[in-house]
């Protein structure tokens, strides 16, 4: 059985998945072998889920009918979105590409909201933005993430 925990709980498919996670930073995470692989017993305890699933149709299907479960079971449900990839397969094509983007804590999932998926490259100036709103403009720190990360996007997208 899955305990519960500060953190959410990453789930990907199959172990080089989970390695990559955890290589990127991530503390708490269960790999499952095929989309298949899930069974909720073992996460009765567990209060906030990640689905870090393939980007492929399979995972993509999965994730969201994984995540309708969740809700059903009162738990709190975010998803590493396709985009943070970086156009590869599943978690560890994009580690070993080196275009893995994982950011995003609590905040994110227990909204069931998405998963800023922050290059690394970013980050500080992100965190810096989201710090400032939070501190001078006392914004929630969830809404201040998401304007940091749109306010970058917006201004790497300028000529």
């Amino acid at each position: 059985m899955l305990h519960a925990g500060i953190e959410p709980l990453w789930v990907c498919e199959g172990a080089f998945d989970a390695l990559a996670l955890l290589a990127a930073g991530v503390s708490r995470v269960v790999a499952i072998f095929g989309v298949q692989g899930w069974r909720w017993d073992w996460a009765r305890e567990v209060r906030a889920l990640v689905f870090a699933l393939d980007a492929d149709t399979t995972g993509q299907q999965q994730w969201r009918q994984l995540a309708r479960q969740a809700a059903l079971r009162g738990k709190q449900v975010a998803v590493l979105p396709a985009a943070a990839y970086g156009g590869h397969k599943d978690v560890s094509e994009a580690w070993v590409a080196g275009v893995l983007m994982v950011d995003g804590g609590p905040a994110a999932a227990a909204t069931g909201g998405e998963v800023l998926a922050i290059p690394q490259h970013l980050r500080e100036p992100w965190a810096e933005r989201v710090a400032m709103m939070v501190a001078d403009g006392g914004l929630p720190r969830e809404a201040a993430e998401r304007l940091a990360w749109a306010g970058l996007q917006a201004s790497s997208a300028a000529p």
